[in-house]
């Protein structure tokens, strides 16, 4: 048992293949090469018996090796129009992060709502939400944890509220803490926040590229996924969730329609409670000092980057890339326009003063970009992105090897059931295995399925293929499913079964939601009506004759 303990990941990793040989020798053909690598990966993702970024290099290993893509084709899958769309969203929010500028916009909002507990909350939501649209969901919630203990911590010092609560007797009151019910709230949303606001742009998580990607490869008569388009239908989407989890949390904890409960009285700070919670972050704001000149050319390239992102080609007028003939230009080129951009845009005006009177005033040196490649080496999360290249190769493998086609085909008797029953038990099933993996690493795994099962039952891919890429971010129930969950669990002590009481509430309101507003309002932002042309295998006289 105690060499089981120390050497099970080694296990897995001799024992898992040496089970999948025999059934890869017994029924050898195409698409059973391509099941064995993917079934190989899904149990090192999930156990992680290797870092996830180096089981996601796997493919570019086993799929030449067994005939299923070329070492060129595995290769292309890896660097590719979306890789490079997150590469570059990335490096941006690197330069929003170096720049401070997120933490100017996260005290502005909590300033200018004001500072009940109840405005905190709803300042913080609307914040982290808009943070989490372009920066990673782990560093906006790392960003936000801090603000909220200084808040807690100062209004804890003047006896107005708990920030944690210590057992009696307690031999080890550093571990035996737990939080009040308002750092819960606190904590608790601002993970979520995160979680919803990712799902709002394209860039905002690596799932919504990782659909992106292969989506694009196995409908690539389709005419694109468009940032624009996305961002029509997750921004409203993300508005609700966010609501209503503003709503849950008071509900919860802090006794909203329960007027004369204990959890209600706590939530009450006074006239000087809010007095001293407004004087914390107005403080913390000053003490920023003005926008230097650093912010304003990283807010500014920031901005710019998002109009050329939704003006692209926005669908409801004639985009700046269609202005452009005989070519195509997709969401990479704008992003790292701006990344070059950074580079070449000094962090400090020195050059102004190259030719000041006074020669103490001359810049001596040169100054450094907004960004510099030693900061995008150090904070750069490179292994997300052998992940979304590994999603890309998997789904070009199912699609060459004609896996996917026939996983499909095994699941045409839904084809009886109405679309929305097809949808809802299609989320419900990735909402459950979604808590216990990656997000995109389950992604790459059930998006060419449900791909394929699209075209099988004769259903609009769009339509089962979106909502199942939000749902796969919505983990709200473990401390594993989202980085922004084991942050809050972790800095705020919060036991699992609180974790899991709240986020079973998250999961099903977010689901309910998405079972609403996508067979709605989504349906109408993309146009789905029937099945299209685009999907149809019959009317792609290539990939029709492949399978």
């Amino acid at each position: 048992l105690q060499f089981v303990k120390i050497y099970w990941k080694t296990l897995i990793i001799i024992i898992w293949p040496l089970v999948l040989i025999p059934v890869l020798i017994t029924y050898d053909s195409p698409e059973m090469r391509c099941g064995i690598v993917i079934l190989l990966m899904a149990m090192f993702w999930v156990t992680e018996a290797l870092p996830m970024g180096i089981t996601s290099l796997i493919p570019l290993v086993l799929f030449p090796a067994l005939n299923v893509l070329s070492s060129q084709e595995t290769c292309i899958c890896y660097m590719n129009d979306t890789i490079m769309v997150f590469f570059g969203g990335l490096v941006v929010a690197i330069a929003i992060e170096n720049s401070k500028l997120h933490m100017r916009i996260a005290l502005g909002v909590m300033k200018f709502v004001g500072c009940s507990h109840r405005r905190l909350l709803a300042g913080l939501l609307v914040v982290t939400t808009l943070l989490g649209m372009w920066i990673s969901n782990s560093a906006c919630t790392a960003l936000m944890v801090p603000i909220i203990f200084t808040v807690l911590q100062e209004l804890e010092k003047e006896g107005l509220t708990k920030v944690f609560i210590v057992k009696e007797n307690s031999d080890d009151p550093e571990n035996d803490k737990r939080p009040s019910k308002i750092t819960k709230a606190y904590l608790l949303a601002t993970a979520y926040s995160a979680t919803f606001g990712g799902t709002t742009t394209l860039v905002g998580t690596g799932t919504n590229l990782t659909f992106k990607g292969i989506f694009e490869t196995f409908f690539p008569r389709y005419d694109g996924i468009s940032f624009t388009r996305w961002m029509i239908f997750g921004t409203p989407q993300a508005i609700v969730q966010i609501f209503i989890t503003y709503l849950y949390m008071l509900t919860i904890y802090m006794g909203l329609f329960r007027p004369n409960s204990k959890d209600a009285q706590e939530a009450r700070i006074g006239i000087e409670g809010q007095y001293i919670a407004n004087r914390v972050i107005e403080e913390k704001y000053n003490s920023l000092g003005k926008m230097s000149w650093h912010e304003h050319a990283v807010s500014f390239l920031f901005f710019l980057c998002a109009l050329l992102w939704f003006f692209r080609k926005p669908g409801f007028i004639m985009g700046w890339s269609d202005l452009i003939d005989n070519t195509t230009i997709k969401d990479s080129a704008p992003v790292l326009l701006i990344v070059i951009l950074m580079f070449v845009v000094p962090k400090e005006p020195r050059f102004l003063n190259a030719f000041h009177k006074d020669a103490n005033k001359r810049p001596i040196t040169s100054s450094e970009g907004l960004i510099t490649w030693k900061m995008i080496e150090s904070k750069m999360p490179w292994s997300l992105m052998f992940l979304l290249g590994s999603g890309f190769a998997i789904s070009k493998g199912s699609n060459t090897s004609c896996l996917a086609k026939k996983v499909g085909q095994l699941l045409i008797p839904l084809k009886n059931y109405p679309p929305i029953l097809v949808l809802f038990l299609t989320l419900l099933f990735i909402s459950s295995i979604t808590e216990f993996t990656s997000n995109i690493g389950i992604a790459n795994i059930v998006l060419p399925v449900i791909a394929q099962m699209s075209v099988s039952i004769k259903i609009d891919p769009l339509y089962l293929m979106i909502p199942s890429t939000i749902i796969c971010s919505y983990a709200f129930r473990l401390p594993f499913g989202t980085p922004p969950n084991a942050i809050v669990t972790m800095a705020g002590h919060i036991p699992v079964t609180n974790l899991m009481f709240t986020g079973c509430g998250s999961t099903i309101y977010s689901l309910i939601v998405l079972i609403i507003m996508f067979p709605t309002y989504g349906v109408y932002i993309y146009k789905i009506s029937g099945f299209p042309d685009w999907a149809n295998p019959e009317m792609d006289p290539i990939k029709n004759m492949h399978c």
